[in-house]
């Protein structure tokens, strides 16, 4: 299914009747996403590849790629970065009752699941814990590896006048 999403999917349906849904979402909408973005920003449209489908005896699976890109602070020097965030779910569908697969993700659906809160949830899974500049980029490592940050200038020991004390109590 390409074109607009839906904002209510069934995934066990969508699974039975081996759907692929293909298409952008408006990140502006994902609020807990727009909370770690820096403020004023705002999250670019999120390109959503999902399939649903039947694998082996009655495995029902999701699986595909999610795309978008945010403006968040710099780990290090605290200037804004663009960040590329992409998931790539695969998880196990099951139906309440169902038992869970010992390896994997699953993901149990007792009813209709909200298109834009399951692809927020796995974009904030795959969030950069410390977004950063690449090595060289950031202006912070720069000024310090170029010599631009001023180093102390070298101090007299404080400790050097007691060594004269040394010799004279004994």
């Amino acid at each position: 299914m390409s074109g607009p999403l839906p904002s209510q999917i069934d995934p066990i349906r969508l699974a039975d009747e081996g759907t692929r849904l293909h298409g952008n979402l408006p990140g502006s909408e994902m609020s807990r996403l727009q909370g770690l973005v820096l403020s004023g920003s705002r999250p670019e449209p999120v390109t959503v590849d999902l399939q649903f489908e039947r694998v082996g005896q009655g495995v029902r699976q999701l699986r595909g790629a999610i795309r978008t890109q945010v403006e968040m602070a710099c780990g290090r020097c605290l200037k804004p970065l663009k960040v590329e965030i992409v998931a790539q779910p695969l998880c196990v569908l099951l139906q309440a009752g169902e038992t869970e697969p010992e390896e994997g993700e699953s993901l149990v659906v007792t009813a209709a699941l909200s298109l834009a809160e399951l692809v927020e949830d796995e974009l904030l899974l795959a969030m950069p814990m410390s977004p950063g500049h690449a090595e060289g980029q950031c202006e912070l490592a720069l000024s310090t590896s170029m010599g631009k940050v001023p180093v102390a200038e070298k101090r007299a020991n404080p400790f050097a006048e007691l060594r004269g004390f040394k010799g004279k109590n004994q």
